[in-house]
């Protein structure tokens, strides 16, 4: 019986969530908070590219 009632309360939070998903997004604002982490990684990796650029040519030169 507890199995039942367990897979009926997840079903309705599934249905919650696909129903209501926008605006439960809209309330927590996770929207700007996921742009700002693609932000973060796009910066991430250009300064990574960078760093490996810097040590490319410092190998070049010691050569």
């Amino acid at each position: 019986m507890i199995k039942y009632i367990m897979l009926l309360l997840v079903g309705i939070g599934v249905y919650i969530g696909v129903t209501y998903k926008d605006q439960i997004e809209d309330f927590v604002d996770s929207r700007p908070a996921e742009e700002v982490q693609d932000l973060l990684e796009e910066a991430k990796d250009q300064v990574s590219d960078q760093a490996e650029l810097l040590s490319d040519k410092l190998e070049e030169m010691s050569k």
